[in-house]
């Protein structure tokens, strides 16, 4: 019976095939192609949804911000040691085409709960203004992410939520940030049902552990950049094996190696291994819920998750170097957080086998080598110890806040 029961539904499985046409991306920074603390235009297209859809040759539009985007983007000045990044000056003017209606509905710092329920609105002055308000607003609409994606009649949608239910914890060291494990259940759940109700062919990424991004770094390295020990630097700014600190936690460590009695490091600036231990747990339940979610509704499932960890440990052979995911390793940006070209690359590659596996898409990988080519991230010697021991200044912290941290 079993047997029958398989080859009855075989058919029915073959006959499913992904139309990417109309393809609606839902999501936060990750799939908004943020890069180097901004969303502007030219680095937009390099995002993992764009590179998706031009291999298929599908259009996507996007919602294109102009220079120096939004928050100014970060360049690099010297690669060092140290590095030097700096913001480009000016203001953007926003939307290049406030006409264009985007299908890729992403916007930086929403969580699961924020894709629901957070609208545009006048006066324009933030990413959900300017991401879902346009054309919108000009005729007296105002979606959420969730709302734009049911009235857009896709044939094909990309969910990838709750990096930021859990992002929150790199800038501030406090676990009370992460979105509760039931709270997150609730809002990805209804996300979920409402998306897959419009009959389209879903796609859903699992959250990655953010704890290995290069924004933070591990006590061992910082140990090394002071050039102690950390079994002598340890006891004096209060950290140790399995410790991280956040970028602003610098300025305070000069201080008090020059000074100890003004150590140690307040807990705000530390994730310290027992906090880790929970960020993972965590983000282990949100991943748990989104295999059952993409299960029990037909979606293909993306291990953005092993992918990273995959990267942390064993990095990735490109442009004739091992690219890696340290602070200027080639595989992700100048804010320690988000992909470069070549990261991004990766997860389009992701996206593609799981279309192909899944719903027999027929689309060709992405030239990751072609990529890191190209890719203005990717320098000459990454990996070196000069790369490696670099990290996110304070300025960047400041400016990542205002759109990462709710």
């Amino acid at each position: 019976m079993a047997l029958l029961t398989a080859l009855i539904a075989a058919p029915c499985l073959a006959q499913r095939k992904a139309d990417l046409s109309r393809l609606v991306v839902v999501g936060d920074s990750l799939s908004a192609g943020f890069q180097s603390g901004s969303l502007l235009d030219v680095q937009q297209v390099h995002g993992y949804a764009s590179v998706v859809a031009a291999q298929a040759q599908e259009p996507l539009p996007l919602p294109l911000i102009g220079a120096p985007g939004i928050p100014n983007v970060l360049i690099l000045v010297s690669p060092g040691p140290p590095p030097v990044v700096a913001p480009v000056p000016g203001t953007s003017p926003g939307r290049d085409d406030f006409t264009v209606q985007p299908m890729d509905l992403a916007v930086p710092g929403q969580n699961v709960q924020d894709a629901l329920t957070t609208r545009p609105g006048f006066p324009i002055d933030d990413l959900t203004d300017l991401v879902l308000g346009f054309p919108g607003l000009l005729g007296g609409l105002s979606r959420s992410q969730v709302e734009w994606a049911e009235n857009l009649s896709p044939k094909t949608i990309f969910v990838w939520l709750g990096n930021d239910d859990a992002l929150g914890v790199v800038f501030t060291g406090d676990t009370s940030t992460l979105t509760p494990v039931p709270q997150f259940q609730t809002a990805f759940a209804e996300v979920m049902t409402r998306l897959a109700a419009t009959g389209a062919t879903i796609v859903v990424a699992n959250v990655p552990d953010v704890t290995v991004v290069p924004f933070l770094t591990a006590a061992e390295k910082v140990a090394a950049e002071v050039g102690l020990p950390l079994s002598v630097i340890g006891s004096i700014l209060g950290i140790g094996p399995g410790d991280f600190v956040t970028p602003s936690a610098f300025p305070l460590i000069q201080a008090i190696l020059t000074n100890p009695l003004l150590g140690p490091l307040p807990g705000n600036v530390v994730l310290d291994a027992s906090e880790v231990a929970t960020v993972r747990s965590t983000i282990d339940q949100y991943n748990s819920f989104i295999a059952q979610q993409a299960q029990s509704h037909g979606a293909a499932l993306v291990d953005i998750h092993g992918l990273t960890a995959q990267l942390q440990t064993r990095g990735l052979v490109a442009h004739g170097q091992r690219l890696t995911t340290d602070f200027l390793g080639g595989l992700f940006s100048l804010d320690g957080i988000h992909p470069t070209n070549t990261g991004y690359g990766l997860f389009a590659d992701k996206f593609i086998d799981a279309l192909n596996t899944n719903f027999a898409a027929g689309i060709p990988p992405a030239n990751i080598e072609k990529i890191a080519t190209t890719d203005p991230l990717v320098l000459p010697g990454v990996g070196h110890p000069a790369s490696a021991l670099g990290h996110v200044r304070q300025e960047t912290v400041d400016s990542l806040r205002t759109v990462m941290v709710h």
